[in-house]
């Protein structure tokens, strides 16, 4: 039976919510996760999924649920008419395991996460809605209604902080009066079918038949294709006209015969490109497209949705828990809101450039601008650009002796490393070890007590929320919390050395880096006193019962 007083209360059961809800009963939190629909979605939706969002599913350890029901898409394919231009994905300096864009159905993404979520200990409230809420300083209530119009029941909740994660007409931002500003940019038609068209299937391709834009996403099965018609032409309660005007279009593009199947799924939408001044009020906070909403021509809702969830989750937790004070929560505001508005420039930029047809130009020019420009957007789609080097959780860049020198540096992601590397005997076992829900103190060291000793010296002591992993060329030995790195590729993908540490986050992200224990002392104290309470002396953080 749902308890009517609850830590969190997380409004919408979509793909931000489910992870929000999965994560905070992960580390430990009481929630109620409430959606108004009837029932799960069952129309297609998002489908791409980025390499950073997929870096993300790993450490939460469903990526291998969701994998098997995706495609990889490689490229990008540009369709004009003195040229085809395929731009492969490639991110530099950007050093991934997943070196793609993987698309996969909203529809299962959401399924797998309820299916985490559940064996979390959160069902979902179906055709349960806010119908509203009240903060106070400690807490917020809230009213839910429950059951259709003539068998409905209203309830009253009383939450620690309400979590609104209930999309573009979120009911929490409403209350709030929170200003979703920007502006409408384009209205456009888009709709789910099979292609008869022999194009690549590893690629998302533009063409540009008179009138408009097209874009063409691939799905996991065969010859289905998901199309996007920018000139915003048709109406979705007529699907076999839409077929014919897609399939007059492409025929146009791709100079031959080319046809399209009945849509099992058609939608036309006017496009918002808008996002809140702040995140947080008080004890309610907003993710997903409750905060943020912009075109998805780069793919961009879910997956930072997603990361917006996955970066809060554990501030939320260590918080209820009394490791920190709710000025923790501000750090929220200060690194997730510049994400969202940086995302409407850059989508605002692919609708601007990756819609108009530049084959009227010098082809050697514009080719070159077509490649340059493809490349630009598929590492800024990935996410793995962001970081969080002005936080204040971030050790400021410098003070750490030597930290300008090595790589990744505080405020930067951790786990920049190819496939072969996380696939070596001591990524696997990092990664692993990363999944739980903690702080991660890494210590290297030479596999000798007395180098451990050094590394760590004057902090015997850690706080509760800190949990300790030695990483040693040398295997542990009984049950000791370390990382086995034989052929040192940890130590050598992380620029460490034997007296090193790294401190990190729980979404992955370092909070900072140095030698020697009065280094880390200090690195200690910084984050205390800026956000922690005196936590009781503690050995390791395990699980989130225990955090």
């Amino acid at each position: 039976m749902a308890s009517n007083t609850v830590d969190v209360l997380v409004a919408g059961a979509g793909p931000v919510g489910l992870t929000a809800a999965m994560q905070l009963a992960r580390w430990g939190l009481s929630v109620r996760l409430v959606d108004a629909a009837p029932g799960p979605a069952t129309t297609s939706r998002a489908l791409g999924t980025h390499a950073r969002s997929l870096e993300i599913y790993d450490q939460l350890g469903i990526l291998g649920d969701i994998a098997p029901h995706g495609t990889r898409v490689n490229a990008f394919v540009r369709h004009q008419a003195d040229r085809t231009t395929r731009v492969d994905f490639d991110y530099g300096d950007l050093v991934t395991r997943f070196p793609y864009m993987f698309n996969v159905d909203q529809v299962i993404t959401e399924r797998v996460l309820r299916g985490h979520a559940v064996s979390a200990g959160i069902d979902v409230e179906w055709n349960t809605k806010l119908e509203s809420f009240q903060p106070h300083a400690d807490g917020v209530t809230a009213v839910l209604r429950s059951g259709d119009r003539t068998g409905a029941a209203q309830e009253t909740v009383r939450a620690q902080y309400l979590w609104g994660c209930d999309g573009g007409h979120s009911t929490v931002r409403k209350a709030l009066r929170l200003p979703l500003a920007g502006e409408a940019a384009h209205t456009w038609l888009i709709a789910d079918a099979i292609v008869h068209a022999a194009v690549e299937r590893d690629g998302v391709h533009w063409l540009f038949p008179p009138g408009g834009a097209l874009m063409l996403f691939p799905f996991p099965e065969p010859g289905k294709w998901r199309l996007l018609d920018t000139s915003g032409e048709g109406e979705p309660e007529h699907p076999e006209v839409i077929a014919h005007q897609f399939s007059t279009k492409l025929s146009q593009a791709l100079g031959r015969e080319t046809a399209v199947n009945r849509p099992s799924w058609a939608s036309k939408f006017t496009i918002q490109q808008r996002a809140v001044p702040t995140m947080r009020v008080g004890r309610c906070l907003l993710s997903g497209d409750a905060a943020h909403v912009h075109s998805p021509a780069s793919g961009q809702g879910l997956n930072t949705g997603i990361q917006d969830a996955f970066n809060l989750a554990w501030k939320l937790a260590m918080v209820v828990h009394g490791h920190a004070d709710d000025t923790l929560l501000d750090t929220y505001d200060a690194e997730r809101v510049p994400i969202g508005q940086a995302l409407l420039a850059s989508t605002a930029k692919v609708m601007n450039t990756a819609m108009v047809d530049t084959s009227s130009g010098e082809t050697g020019d514009t080719e070159h601008h077509d490649r340059g420009f493809m490349r630009g957007l598929i590492r800024s789609m990935s996410g793995l650009s962001i970081a969080y080097p002005e936080s204040p959780l971030t050790e400021p860049e410098g003070e750490a002796e030597g930290e300008a020198d090595k790589s990744p540096r505080p405020g930067q992601r951790l786990t920049q490393i190819s496939a072969a590397d996380a696939q070596s005997p001591g990524w696997t076992a990092l990664r692993a070890l990363l999944r739980a829900p903690a702080w991660h103190l890494l210590v290297f060291t030479d596999g000798t007590a007395s180098s451990e000793d050094r590394t760590t010296a004057g902090t015997s002591t850690l706080p509760a929320w800190l949990n300790r992993v030695t990483v040693s060329r040398h295997r542990p030995e009984g049950n000791d919390c370390g990382v086995w790195d034989p052929g040192s590729r940890v130590r050598d993908t992380l620029n460490a050395s034997d007296g090193d540490w790294i401190l990190v986050r729980p979404d992955g992200y370092l909070s900072a880096r140095g030698t020697g224990g009065d280094r880390l002392r200090a690195a200690l104290d910084r984050l205390t006193g800026l956000f922690m309470r005196e936590a009781a002396p503690a050995g390791q953080v395990t699980s989130g019962a225990d955090a």
